[in-house]
């Protein structure tokens, strides 16, 4: 890139050779690739896998991330790199199970509508982050691409960070803490702020969106002092911190489990980084699974994932040192928040394609206690029982589960395990946020609910299964490649109402990265934030609706259920009180 000076102004100019594109940027000059949209006539411009650190590889595996020192030559940024290592499981139907990724992964990819030919543009920057649970990665604009998002004048960056125990690894202490998979984040927004006015964005308008394991990161850095100031607005989709799958408590002990399920046997942090830096990623990623006792979910009652963020000891690089709910929250810039209206389709996909599951379902009921408490209810004891049947007879007919209603199961799992929680974490930020916070509820199901027609694709029953499934939001934010075909079609076609979806989500999420309100005087809809009185949320349909107080009557079942047993628990157990002789 050129750099010419006028009266001590810097006018950047954007290098255009041979149809190629190169921008300097803070560690080296990066040539990027004109794109053609899926829209008609329209282009963007895309920069692939950016460098933002050193490759966490070798003396660097399980370390916090050291910035990239830069490159002499041109960096060749015209492809996505792999995602960073991690394990495809069949949690839900995908192609193809097992390791993927590499450790080599601490890239991201900046996609603008516009290149500055001098620094004037300050377009607003959404910075999109996901995972699944903290074990799957994503392979970025290879699976949703930001074509939209260009229309509205909205960079998108997209980034990978360190999953599993290769991101996550602690042992509590200074030379394990664990959260370096959060640090990567924390290093990529740094360099997304030195440098994205060179893309033509405005470091003043980033916002952090993420969804799944991404929102909970995003929840996790508003909370972190370190993170003050990288991003100005937050977008959380489906998930949030506040959930128990999150900041487990056992770390020495998971870490400890990890070597012995792989046969490198390590008691100490020192000893467990010399015993596992010839093992390969892969064999990590196979061990982590193991690295969790069968029963600890069913006997804790709480989620669990093997390796993912967790509250740190006290020391100066720490990013998470308390609980939310155990602080104040000082939150002081805007939110958007919500959830998918059926997400519980692909964790009940199984379900539908053989209803008779449902039986051992009612035999042994699923409960898990919807976000972070302190106690647990004793296996088998009749109060448990008798909470059970207390769940049973609001949730199903004649109180048990039946195979010929699979759709009451899919709302129980929907509401304890994604509804609730999410509700209880935007009740807390009502309640104690100095901002506002937009509450939504996506609830369309068409031809791009992706993540559904996969799991349906096997079912004998569609009993309750209206709705979105998690991840079709992202359908009708960014282009879903697998579902290219599908789009152009509805672009043919005035009267889609997918297309209609796609125009009022991608305009209501730009409005927010660019004022930080979803819906500024003049728009069509009126999104308001959420009040404690009246909790409005947006129902995103064909054509959406702000609704007041949703599912008041499932909030209030479940307030009162977890307050009632929490005032039984003693030193942390929920047990049968014995007759005193």
């Amino acid at each position: 890139m050129d750099v010419l000076k006028f009266s001590g102004v810097i006018v950047y100019l954007l290098t255009l050779v041979h149809g190629e594109l190169i921008v300097e940027t803070s560690t080296g000059k990066v040539r990027g690739v004109e794109v053609s949209s899926i829209i008609k006539n329209e282009k963007f411009y895309s920069f692939f896998s950016i460098p933002y650190a050193e490759p966490p590889t070798g003396a660097n595996r399980f370390m916090a991330p050291k910035p990239h020192s830069g490159w002499e030559d041109i960096l060749e940024n015209k492809k996505e790199k792999k995602p960073c290592a991690h394990l495809n499981l069949p949690y839900r139907p995908i192609k193809n199970y097992g390791f993927s990724g590499s450790e080599d992964c601490l890239f991201l990819s900046v996609h603008t509508p516009r290149l500055p030919t001098n620094n004037e543009l300050k377009m607003p920057v959404i910075v999109f982050l996901y995972n699944e649970n903290f074990q799957v990665a994503y392979n970025a604009s290879k699976e949703y691409g930001p074509d939209f998002f260009m229309k509205e004048e909205v960079i998108i960056v997209t980034l990978q960070h360190r999953l599993g125990a290769l991101g996550f690894l602690s042992f509590n202490d200074n030379l394990l803490p664990g959260n370096n998979g959060l640090r990567d984040v924390l290093l990529a927004l740094k360099w997304i702020q030195t440098n994205i006015h060179k893309f033509g964005g405005d470091p003043q308008k980033i916002t952090l969106m993420g969804s799944e394991g991404g929102a909970v990161i995003v929840d996790l850095l508003l909370h972190s002092p370190k993170a003050k100031g990288l991003f100005r607005a937050a977008i959380m989709q489906s998930e949030t911190s506040w959930n128990s799958l999150y900041l487990h408590s056992n770390k020495r002990e998971r870490a400890i489990a990890l070597s012995e399920a792989i046969d490198e046997h390590a008691t100490t942090s020192s000893f467990l980084l010399k015993r596992l830096s010839h093992v390969s990623a892969d064999k990590i990623s196979q061990g982590e699974r193991a690295s969790v006792h069968a029963d600890e979910a069913r006997t804790y009652q709480r989620g669990v994932i093997p390796f993912g963020p967790v509250v740190e000891h006290d020391h100066p690089d720490a990013i998470i040192t308390e609980y939310p709910e155990n602080k104040a929250i000082d939150i002081d810039i805007p939110i958007l928040i919500g959830y998918n209206s059926r997400e519980s389709i692909e964790s009940c996909y199984h379900f539908l394609k053989k209803p008779t599951f449902l039986t051992y379902a009612d035999r042994d009921l699923l409960f898990l206690f919807p976000y972070r408490v302190n106690h647990y209810f004793e296996m088998n004891s009749q109060v448990y029982m008798k909470a059970q049947e207390e769940i049973k007879n609001h949730y199903f007919d004649e109180g048990y589960i039946k195979i010929s209603k699979p759709g009451e199961y899919i709302t129980y799992i929907q509401d304890l395990l994604v509804f609730y929680p999410l509700d209880y974490a935007v009740r807390k930020y009502i309640n104690e946020s100095m901002s506002s916070v937009y509450y939504y509820t996506f609830d369309f199901s068409g031809d791009f609910n992706l993540r559904k027609q996969i799991n349906l694709k096997e079912a004998v029953t569609i009993d309750g299964t209206w709705g979105a499934a998690p991840g079709d939001e992202l359908c009708y934010l960014f282009v879903c490649k697998a579902l290219k075909k599908s789009y152009k079609k509805a672009m043919e076609d005035p009267n889609s109402e997918e297309m209609k979806v796609i125009s009022n989500m991608v305009r209501l999420w730009s409005n927010f990265a660019k004022t930080g309100n979803p819906t500024p005087p003049g728009d069509e809809i009126q999104w308001k934030p959420a009040t404690k009185e009246n909790k409005e949320c947006l129902v995103i349909n064909d054509e959406p609706e702000l609704k007041t107080r949703l599912y008041d009557e499932t909030v209030t079942f479940w307030d009162n259920f977890l307050e009632k047993y929490s005032k039984l628990a003693k030193d942390g157990v929920i047990k049968d009180l014995k007759d005193e002789l």
